[in-house]
Protein backbone atom coordinates (compact mmCIF):
# COMPACT_ATOMS: atom_id res chain seq x y z
CA UNK A 1 0.00 0.00 0.00
CA UNK A 2 3.01 2.71 0.56
CA UNK A 3 4.34 1.97 -2.75
CA UNK A 4 1.32 2.62 -4.61
CA UNK A 5 0.56 5.89 -1.94
CA UNK A 6 4.90 6.49 -3.00
CA UNK A 7 3.60 6.02 -6.77
CA UNK A 8 0.83 8.28 -6.69
CA UNK A 9 2.05 11.11 -4.71
CA UNK A 10 5.23 10.87 -7.41
CA UNK A 11 2.89 11.13 -10.18
CA UNK A 12 1.07 14.12 -8.61
CA UNK A 13 4.34 16.24 -7.74
CA UNK A 14 5.34 15.46 -11.71
CA UNK A 15 1.93 16.86 -13.33
CA UNK A 16 2.11 19.79 -10.63
CA UNK A 17 5.41 20.37 -11.75
CA UNK A 18 4.20 20.04 -15.67
CA UNK A 19 1.57 22.74 -14.98
CA UNK A 20 3.51 25.03 -13.50
CA UNK A 21 6.22 25.56 -16.40
CA UNK A 22 3.59 26.82 -18.70
CA UNK A 23 4.73 30.88 -19.60
CA UNK A 24 2.36 33.70 -20.03
CA UNK A 25 2.93 36.01 -22.81
CA UNK A 26 1.00 39.43 -23.86
CA UNK A 27 1.14 40.95 -27.51
CA UNK A 28 -0.18 42.46 -30.73
CA UNK A 29 -0.77 39.12 -33.21
CA UNK A 30 1.17 40.11 -36.58
CA UNK A 31 1.62 37.68 -39.28
CA UNK A 32 -1.32 35.57 -39.24
CA UNK A 33 -1.38 32.01 -41.32
CA UNK A 34 -4.53 30.34 -41.62
CA UNK A 35 -3.80 27.45 -43.49
CA UNK A 36 -1.06 26.70 -40.52
CA UNK A 37 -2.57 27.75 -37.72
CA UNK A 38 0.28 29.98 -37.29
CA UNK A 39 1.07 33.05 -35.98
CA UNK A 40 3.71 35.55 -34.50
CA UNK A 41 3.59 37.59 -31.41
CA UNK A 42 6.54 39.44 -29.94
CA UNK A 43 8.72 37.85 -32.87
CA UNK A 44 8.34 34.61 -32.27
CA UNK A 45 5.95 31.98 -34.08
CA UNK A 46 3.45 30.30 -32.18
CA UNK A 47 0.60 27.25 -33.64
CA UNK A 48 -2.68 27.68 -32.01
CA UNK A 49 -4.33 24.06 -33.35
CA UNK A 50 -8.11 24.33 -32.91
CA UNK A 51 -8.42 20.85 -31.79
CA UNK A 52 -5.94 21.29 -28.83
CA UNK A 53 -5.57 24.98 -27.76
CA UNK A 54 -8.09 26.57 -25.32
CA UNK A 55 -9.71 29.68 -26.20
CA UNK A 56 -10.16 31.73 -28.60
CA UNK A 57 -9.72 30.49 -32.79
CA UNK A 58 -7.14 31.71 -34.52
CA UNK A 59 -9.73 32.28 -37.53
CA UNK A 60 -11.71 34.79 -34.86
CA UNK A 61 -8.44 36.62 -34.49
CA UNK A 62 -6.92 39.43 -36.65
CA UNK A 63 -3.42 40.87 -37.17
CA UNK A 64 -2.95 43.82 -34.80
CA UNK A 65 -5.41 42.22 -32.16
CA UNK A 66 -3.58 42.30 -28.44
CA UNK A 67 -3.91 38.39 -27.62
CA UNK A 68 -2.94 36.50 -23.76
CA UNK A 69 -1.20 33.30 -24.58
CA UNK A 70 0.16 30.04 -22.21
CA UNK A 71 2.55 28.17 -23.74
CA UNK A 72 5.42 25.98 -22.07
CA UNK A 73 9.37 27.10 -23.23
CA UNK A 74 8.22 30.11 -24.28
CA UNK A 75 11.73 30.85 -24.02
CA UNK A 76 13.52 28.08 -25.15
CA UNK A 77 11.33 26.14 -27.54
CA UNK A 78 11.30 24.89 -30.75
CA UNK A 79 9.04 27.18 -33.13
CA UNK A 80 6.71 27.74 -33.52
CA UNK A 81 5.41 26.89 -30.26
CA UNK A 82 2.19 25.33 -29.18
CA UNK A 83 -0.30 26.81 -27.94
CA UNK A 84 -2.07 25.90 -24.58
CA UNK A 85 -4.24 28.84 -24.52
CA UNK A 86 -5.34 31.68 -26.28
CA UNK A 87 -6.90 34.21 -24.77
CA UNK A 88 -8.17 38.14 -26.70
CA UNK A 89 -6.90 40.83 -24.38
CA UNK A 90 -9.46 43.12 -23.08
Amino acid sequence: MRKLLAIGGAAALGLSAMAASADELTGTISNIDLTRQTFQLEGKTFTADPNNTVGAKLSELSEGDEVTIEATDIEAGKQPINVMRLEKAE
